[in-house]
């Protein structure tokens, strides 16, 4: 395993209590980010480190771009369609039940445009499994793929998007599974353990799969990225100046640019002291090309 130590910088001033859901907008060529416990959307331009933000009703788990130019919002129970244009925002699809007691978390596209997104119980529930993974279609219809999660994290698909990746980040603290995913029905077979954490690595959160079919994660709490090969080698870390990275994403104009979000809440002042950019956008220039985000396709 090689360890590469790039250059890191901070892009704009926010710092997030829960920054999550990093996805490079191709239509806006900036990065899109929420603030989970904040309950916000950003959106960061890399040339300048403006940051805007929206303010939602509810805890914010994702933001995923639509083939329109409007974006999804993950929220409790629903998702939203926000249109930036304008500020207005209604319910796309109710994942589930009003008062279930969870909310969305990870998100990702699969290569045809359907969503895949996880629920896990909000904080007051207690953390228990109860969490799901759903896909979402194109006229928001549902199917729920996986139950009995806890917080369904590193969601990821590889560039051929048969095979699909994902974790449960606190119920099997250091393990990914994959499986066979048919790009035709969203189902999917055979799920396997794909690779096992390293002792004392951290935990896995958000994802994201390269141009070689790579998988990168954000490992929570080991202050580190690690990338797999296919084969679910662990050929690279990178250390990182943050405890709980939770998201990575490919972007830039030639998507070689990778950016992590990370975590304050629940820092006590020493630790703020000691881990000043915790919270924040980072950005590595590490020279390996990524994958352009796929948006989801509304059909329209």
């Amino acid at each position: 395993m090689r360890v590469l130590r790039p250059r890191i910088e901070r892009l704009g001033s926010y710092t997030a209590r829960i920054g999550e859901s990093a996805i490079w907008d191709e239509q806006e060529g900036a990065l899109l980010w929420v603030d989970i416990a904040g309950c916000k959307v950003l959106l960061t331009r890399p040339e300048s480190g403006e940051t805007e933000s929206w303010d939602f009703p509810e805890m914010t788990g994702f933001v995923q771009p639509a083939d329109d130019g409007t974006w999804l919002v993950g929220q409790h129970d629903s998702v939203l369609k926000f249109d930036p244009a304008n500020g207005t925002a209604s319910v796309f699809t109710e994942l589930e039940p009003a008062g279930s007691g969870n909310r969305t978390n990870d998100a990702a596209c699969d290569r045809q445009g359907r969503l895949w997104v996880g629920t896990m119980p909000l904080p007051q529930t207690g953390l228990s499994p109860v969490g799901n993974i759903h896909l979402v279609g194109s006229d928001g219809g549902t199917a729920t793929i996986e139950r009995g999660l806890t917080v369904p994290n590193g969601i990821a698909f590889s560039p051929d998007g048969r095979t699909v990746y994902w974790a449960d980040t606190t119920l099997t603290p250091h393990q990914v599974w994959r499986a066979r995913y048919d790009p035709d029905t969203g189902r999917t077979e055979g799920k396997e353990t794909f690779v096992i954490f390293p002792e004392d690595g951290g935990r896995p959160d958000g994802a994201a799969v390269d141009a070689a079919g790579c998988y990168w994660v954000a490992a929570v709490r080991g202050s580190q990225l690690l990338r797999f090969t296919p084969e679910g080698k662990l050929d690279l870390a990178v250390p990182l100046p943050v405890a709980r990275p939770s998201k990575v994403a490919f972007g830039g104009s030639d998507l070689k640019t990778l950016f992590v979000t990370s975590i304050s809440e629940g820092l006590a002042p020493e630790a703020h002291a000691a881990e000043p950019l915790a919270g924040a956008l980072l950005a590595l220039d590490l020279g390996i090309e990524g994958l352009p985000a796929t948006p989801f396709r509304t059909g329209a």
